[in-house]
């Protein structure tokens, strides 16, 4: 394996605000309500267009519903 090839390999996909919304069936003021609140990543900005990497938000998603599967415990006494 070459570095080139390494490098490639390590770049994942980046989705624009329109992706974001078609894969969640949202709207853009979603996006960035989800974005304030850390549903979503921090995208990265170039020429003032967002972009998020597919990767991480793939990875909040597994976080997220991990999280929702979980049993809530009662710590009341």
């Amino acid at each position: 394996m070459t570095i080139a090839s390494t490098e490639r390999s390590k770049v994942t996909r980046k989705l624009t605000t329109r992706m974001v919304c078609e894969r969640y069936g949202i709207t853009d003021r979603t996006v960035d309500r989800w974005t304030e609140s850390g549903i979503l990543p921090q995208p990265m900005r170039i020429n003032n267009v967002r972009y998020w990497d597919e990767a991480e938000v793939e990875q909040r998603e597994r976080a997220r519903i991990a999280g929702a599967s979980l049993p809530e415990t009662n710590t009341a006494a």
